[in-house]
């Protein structure tokens, strides 16, 4: 990527010198402005997050935007096949910096994926309660109390008023 953006600044300031009798040159301001965006574009690939990388292409103040103002932006005498060059030279380079792009977020999610999913190491399991619960004293209950049955009177009837006694012979 780098020989790219190498190839593209020696570009660029070639075509900002002039010497063709084709067509204009590249005004110097403008080719100042291109260079700036050169570097704003290796300055968030070097920085090695996907965040910056993606700022490059995407975003409110993304470079490929603003290289391709800055082309559109170029004096209509300028020769064209400078401007062709140079809009093929940046096409390029935002091709390589997307392919970067995609890379650095493979590397972030694995690097999130392997932080992420905790270490299981095997553990016992814990003892559960099998034994049965220890017996309980019954309810205590009152006992029956044996009712006595009343027994008759031996010589008497029970509906006698006598008190029970027999009635005696003699006299």
């Amino acid at each position: 990527m780098r020989a790219a953006a190498t190839i593209l600044a020696a570009l660029v300031l070639a075509s900002g010198c002039g010497g063709d009798d084709e067509g204009a040159p590249i005004p110097s301001g403008q080719a100042t402005e291109l260079l700036r965006r050169l570097d704003s574009v290796s300055g968030r690939i070097a920085d090695g997050s996907a965040g910056a990388c993606d700022d490059a292409i995407e975003g409110e103040d993304n470079d490929l935007d603003l290289v391709q103002d800055q082309i559109d932006a170029l004096p209509a005498d300028v020769d064209a096949d400078v401007r062709d060059a140079l809009q093929q030279s940046f096409d390029r380079l935002f091709e390589l910096v997307s392919d970067r792009c995609r890379e650095l977020q493979a590397e972030e999610q694995d690097t999130e994926t392997v932080e992420t999913t905790p270490e299981t190491t095997p553990t016992e399991p814990l003892p559960t309660a099998t034994e049965p619960p220890p017996p309980t004293d019954p309810v205590p209950t009152t006992p029956e109390v044996p009712t006595t049955p009343t027994v008759p009177d031996p010589g008497g009837d029970e509906n006698d008023d006598s008190g029970g006694a027999a009635p005696q012979d003699g006299g």
